[in-house]
């Protein structure tokens, strides 16, 4: 795919012009915990590039992202998340190619986002990091709604950091084998229609899906974890509604399981952002309150080990509206049933105006039995955007 790529990009480069936009900096990571074997550093660049070329009706775009890390292997890498052509017709289009999709209303997780695989070599916890997924897609729009149907061709694997880096949670050594209850290139079919209200504040969007499931379980290989994947009929929904400085946001999930080791399901999500403007000076304070619920039909089938299941998120939004677009994000999710704890708090601003800093903190606090252990992690991101 990757050679293929490399030479479909001097077709964007000839004739006529192009957009191009993209950004180059580096990853600094302090870790501190109590986990034998592992490192409590990283140091990382980090790149990406994308071009988009329009020719009339049709647009064609690649979307290039690399890391390079000075200590781990597997995170020397790079890929193409968005290549694809698509078609504009006057009321449609037709989408052809990879790339990567967002559903979802919720700030803090978001489980109907579940179209894309997350890149667990990128960082395990940033569930906006996804591989691009391989589909072909056509999309009619009504008045004010949208019907997409898409077809996602091929089931992408994940790979995991190196045994020494923190981010590598599991106990055992991990191969990259995707083992499938079908073929991995059996299609995945969904169904997706999304829409506003014409006199309020509404947009909603509502996804059949019939294919394999975002979450996988791991199984025993010649002494290796491995990752299963299996079939599901899944119905998902989620809604965000404007009232006022009140922000009410929603998302929910059903599915129906077609492997006999694997639980039905059903996922809950709701949360509100209230923002009080200038708050302090021209600041904008928004207060954040998030609860999510995950419940399997039968708890004797697999277990996820899911981190998230029955939490409580509080967090805040500081927006200093400033030139410099500086922003702090915050917050502290709880488990109401086991009390384990993340607490995080990030600050973002752009610097010199082509650069951007980002500074974040997080504390890691699971339960005993857990596959996750107690840490604390300082990351510091500074890059160059063009």
């Amino acid at each position: 795919m990757k050679k293929l790529a490399f030479a479909f990009l001097p077709l964007l480069l000839i004739g006529g012009e192009f957009e191009y936009t993209g950004n180059i900096g580096f990853e600094a990571q302090y870790f501190s915990h109590e986990i034998a074997n592992k490192r409590d550093n990283s140091l990382a660049l980090r790149m990406e590039a994308e071009l988009k070329k329009e020719i009339g009706d049709d647009l064609f775009v690649v979307k290039l992202k690399g890391i390079l890390d000075k200590d781990d292997n597997e995170r020397r890498y790079f890929d193409f998340n968005d290549f694809y052509y698509q078609h504009n017709f006057e009321d449609s289009d037709v989408l052809i190619g990879r790339n990567t999709r967002f559903w979802g209303a919720l700030e803090f997780y978001n489980l109907t986002d579940v179209f894309n695989t997350k890149d667990l070599l990128d960082d395990p916890f940033d569930y906006d990091s996804k591989l691009g997924s391989w589909n072909i897609a056509y999309t009619k729009y009504l008045e004010n709604s949208e019907i997409a149907l898409i077809v996602k061709l091929y089931e992408e694997k994940q790979q995991m950091q190196d045994r020494e880096s923190v981010n590598n949670f599991l106990p055992l050594p991990y191969r990259d084998y995707l083992k499938t209850q079908h073929d991995r290139d059996r299609p995945s079919l969904f169904l997706k229609y999304s829409g506003s209200g014409e006199e309020i504040q509404l947009d909603y969007g509502v996804v059949y899906e019939n294919g394999y499931d975002s979450q996988r379980y791991l199984s025993m290989d010649n002494g290796q974890l491995q990752q299963n994947a299996y079939i599901v009929n899944k119905l998902l929904g989620y809604a965000t509604y404007i009232h006022g400085d009140t922000i009410y946001k929603t998302e929910l999930a059903y599915a129906i399981s077609d492997d006999d080791k694997v639980s039905d399901y059903g996922e809950f999500g709701v949360g509100l952002e209230h923002t009080l403007y200038s708050f302090w000076d021209k600041r904008d304070l928004g207060l954040l309150a998030e609860y999510y619920r995950y419940e399997a039909k039968d708890d004797d089938k697999v277990d996820f080990n899911k981190f998230f299941a029955d939490d409580l998120t509080l967090g805040f939004r500081l927006s200093m509206n400033d030139l410099s677009s500086s922003e702090v994000l915050g917050g502290l999710d709880i488990d109401l049933k086991t009390k384990e704890k993340i607490f995080f708090v990030e600050y973002d601003t752009r610097v010199w105006d082509k650069y951007k800093l980002k500074a974040s903190y997080t504390h890691l606090a699971p339960e005993d039995e857990s596959m996750f252990k107690e840490l604390d992690k300082v990351k510091l991101e500074f890059g160059y955007y063009f």
